[in-house]
């Protein structure tokens, strides 16, 4: 049978933001990447996870659909909304979401509003999912109080967010897994950020690898090793500058 989402356009105060909804169970929101042509469509390969789960998938705000200001509003504006956009939907769609809480699955930038979110607001995430997410350095200290399951997915030859990222990720939240996938771009002539979009050239092998993580996030998350020391020297070293700005 095929999955489609419905779209419904949510009044956010100075903003309007588009939102795809699809599915029951639990809670996924999927946040897409920064490029400008991105929107929920990102995940359109990923409508078969609402077999099992309820997918939320706005635009976020300046992409598809949703309001285009001026500026696109930084990654930290982002996280403010998606929440509140979380508000608005428990009293709009109460069958469908009657607690504000769910899981996050970001990709690219959408993991970095994620990330945010999540330190924003830890009570109200059970879990996180960052597939190729970029990051910011005065994230990294913060992440620790996270402490929710987190499933990182990475591409080895991954040259736009390189790897050592993905470690750097892993080792700053702690309960977390990291899987590396095989070269995405095998052959010479594709562009390397090929693996930097696994949503949209991986997409069954994650819907495969985000179902077996939320079936039992405890079985497969493990206490990463501690931080290399060039990891543990980049994030001492952001530490160290959020509090000379403080």
């Amino acid at each position: 049978m095929t999955i489609t989402a419905k779209e419904s356009i949510l009044e956010m105060g100075e903003f309007k933001i588009n939102c795809a909804t699809a599915g029951q169970g639990k809670h996924l929101i999927l946040l897409h990447g920064g490029d400008t042509r991105e929107s929920w469509m990102t995940w359109e390969s990923f409508l078969p996870l609402a077999n099992w789960y309820s997918l939320i998938m706005p635009d976020l705000i300046g992409f598809g659909k949703s309001s285009r200001p001026n500026e696109t509003p930084a990654y930290t504006v982002q996280a403010r909304i998606v929440a509140e956009m979380m508000d608005r939907l428990s009293v709009e769609m109460m069958d469908r979401l009657s607690v504000p809480t769910g899981v996050l699955v970001g990709s690219t930038w959408g993991g970095q509003v994620a990330l945010q979110f999540a330190i924003d607001q830890p009570e109200r995430v059970e879990g996180i999912v960052l597939i190729s997410s970029t990051y910011d350095k005065s994230q990294l200290p913060r992440l620790r109080k996270v402490r929710r399951p987190t499933l990182i997915l990475w591409a080895e030859d991954n040259m736009v967010a390189q790897l050592k990222a993905g470690y750097l990720l892993r080792d700053a939240i702690g309960t977390t897994r990291l899987e590396v996938l095989e070269p995405v771009a095998k052959d010479p002539a594709q562009d390397f950020t090929i693996a930097h979009h696994l949503e949209r050239y991986k997409s069954e092998v994650l819907i495969q690898k985000i179902r077996n993580f939320l079936d039992a996030p405890q079985n497969v998350v493990r206490e990463p090793p501690e931080m290399e020391p060039e990891l543990r020297g980049m994030a001492l070293k952001a530490e160290k500058k959020e509090d000379d700005e403080r």
